[in-house]
């Protein structure tokens, strides 16, 4: 380990330089770790300085400090990126075993540089990474290069990408183990794809343990933590309704409060939504549940049937069954597990592939395409041809695996988007839930926030025994822009320490701060720590200003289209209210951080 950490990082990054086939190994910057920790705040400091000197394609897999260490639910792993759909920096966070197993080769992550000039993978055991022809694998879907890089170096980690990426489909994913890609959008696939990657092979030797700086109060935190874990109503494994019924527990509150999205986010109830439910789905197609390193909660589904459809698979989550199902009209949770199987072995992501097949139904029924060429609302049968006709970037569905943008601006009807800077927003409505409005308007990335990182800023989650609101009952433009701020710098510190963001339904900001400072070595405080979440927010959105955009609006769908029905009826999101005292809290103008905030954050 590098002399200059006490614990938790290895102090190496491997960079890869695609162009040549070269591999260093090369020191972390102390400051930059001070500053940004790791994951996704060292992602963005590394991919910014890269583009200060260099057009060339990077791609970043990073862990963080907390990685490997056994601290409940410290196992993530961020990828970070200039996104192909959106023109802005993006970070794709992904669970299972991947992360903790890539830090116990001995390095924080692994920066990829230029193109190769033919189709290669990466494998890596102990600190050393060999470029391997990949001639045999490519164009193989998911399981089939799993099972070709298992059956080569034994039972490694892969990350892959499938035919969707190789053929640069905007939306296209990278596959962790075959079967989990959630969190995983932005276009990932697509700039793996073009520098000719198909997957990274990672061989962890978990004999080698993280150096933790400080044993005792490492081992006092690591049993508060886990007693947080075992009392929540959310998380215990047997009795938590989030471990029970895993993100699909979202489906029945925002059916109750009619905020769910259904028929391109047209309407916000659907009569058989609870057919998609946890419940549903616990009775019906669910065989097991999965989980991640050092977490005990199995949130993750195995699904499985040998009936119509034919399929094993992780999945879907909630934000599968609402854009496959709820948003297209499909009430099968049969059907949209096996187009999320779908979407995952063509390397697809399936919350996109949702919506833009809702934009294409919403298309058809307006009149705006052929029938021949469209859907029609509920056709899964339909859904699942059209699937693999984007993947294979077929004919007239070639403009499909452009995104939903270059889609609607081709057949001229811009009112139908749903996306913001290109990515199609997912899980609820903004016209119901104004906080997720702010949130997804705002977020650097455009709107792909993921529901259940922020459930306290959801208010139909209210009632759910263990959600602790940042919502008042009578919450107002700045109870909301302050409690989106908060938990924007929150997720930011999270998303670098590389902690699962389900774990704050249990842990509270001291929880974090005590568990870094007993594994790195160091004195931060809880303002402190929060402050370095607000850095890496404005750095990236420096990072967008320069080489990127970003604008801060939502579709008008949300802002000046009513809810047309039910309990809801006439409802708009007033994003025009809330940007200027959101922006007053940041301390922008404009969307732009000013440079007093700069000068306080360090980024002048």
């Amino acid at each position: 380990m590098n002399n200059a950490f006490k614990g938790g990082f290895t102090g190496k990054i491997a960079e890869v330089n695609l162009n040549s086939g070269e591999v260093d190994l090369v020191d972390l910057n102390l400051d930059d770790v001070y500053n940004f920790l790791g994951g996704r705040g060292l992602g963005t400091k590394l991919l910014s300085d890269y583009r200060n000197r260099s057009n060339e394609p990077f791609f970043g897999m990073l862990v963080g400090p907390l990685t490997g260490t056994g601290i409940p639910l410290a196992n993530r792993l961020t990828f970070v990126f200039h996104s192909p759909l959106t023109n802005t920096i993006a970070y794709a966070n992904t669970g299972g075993y991947a992360g903790t197993s890539l830090k116990k080769t001995g390095v924080d992550g692994i920066i990829l540089k230029g193109i190769s000039p033919k189709p290669i993978y990466l494998f890596i055991k102990k600190g050393k990474i060999s470029v391997e022809d990949a001639s045999p694998i490519w164009g193989k879907c998911a399981s089939e290069t799993l099972a070709y890089l298992r059956q080569r170096h034994g039972d490694v980690r892969v990350i892959s990408i499938g035919p969707a990426g190789e053929r640069l489909v905007r939306f296209a994913n990278v596959v962790n183990d075959a079967g989990r890609s959630s969190g995983v959008r932005h276009g990932a696939g697509y700039v793996l794809g073009k520098m000719k990657v198909k997957a990274v092979a990672i061989l962890g030797d978990y004999s080698v343990p993280v150096e933790v700086a400080d044993k005792g109060k490492f081992k006092d935190v690591l049993t508060r933590l886990t007693t947080k874990i075992r009392n929540s109503p959310l998380l215990n494994r047997e009795t938590g309704s989030f471990s029970i019924y895993g993100t699909p527990l979202a489906v029945e509150p925002l059916f109750l409060n009619e905020a769910l999205p259904v028929k391109n986010y047209t309407y916000t109830s659907m009569e058989n939504a609870l057919n998609l439910s946890g419940k549903t789905m616990s009775q019906t197609i669910l065989v097991g549940r999965l989980t991640c390193t050092a977490c005990s909660v199995q949130c993750r589904r195995d699904t499985a049937t040998y009936k119509k459809y034919k399929f094993r698979v992780e999945g879907p989550d909630y934000a599968q069954i609402s854009s496959l199902g709820s948003n297209c009209y499909v009430d099968d949770v049969e059907a949209v597990a096996y187009m999320n199987y779908l979407s995952y072995e063509w390397g697809m992501d399936p919350i996109e592939v949702g919506n833009i097949l809702a934009a294409l139904a919403d298309a058809t029924e307006k009149g705006y395409v052929e029938e021949s060429y469209g859907l029609r609302w509920g056709d899964s049968d339909r859904m699942i041809e059209i699937i693999q006709k984007v993947a294979n970037r077929e004919g007239k569905y070639w403009i499909l695996g452009e995104g939903i943008s270059a889609f609607l601006t081709e057949i001229n009807v811009p009112e139908l988007d749903t996306s913001v800077m290109g990515i199609t927003m997912q899980n609820t409505d903004p016209r119901v839930e104004p906080a997720w409005g702010l949130l997804n308007a705002t977020e650097n990335t455009g709107s792909s926030c993921h529901i259940w990182v922020y459930p306290d800023l959801i208010y139909s989650f209210k009632g759910l025994n263990g959600i602790r609101s940042l919502l008042p009952d009578d919450y107002d433009v700045r109870t909301i822009s302050k409690a989106v701020k908060f938990k924007q710098d929150l997720v930011a510190v999270l998303d670098s320490l590389q902690v699962c963001a389900f774990s704050y339904m249990a842990f509270e900001m001291k929880d974090y701060v005590d568990a870094l400072n007993a594994v790195v070595g160091w004195e931060v405080t809880e303002d402190e720590l929060l402050k370095i979440g607000e850095r890496i927010f404005n750095a990236e959105r420096i990072y967008n200003i320069k080489f990127g955009s970003k604008r801060d609006y939502l579709p008008r769908k949300f802002t000046e289209v009513p809810v047309p029905e039910g309990k809801h009826k006439g409802g708009t999101c007033k994003l025009d209210d809330m940007l200027p005292v959101y922006y007053a809290y940041r301390g922008w103008k404009n969307g732009i951080p000013s440079e007093d905030k700069l000068k306080e954050l360090g980024l002048s």
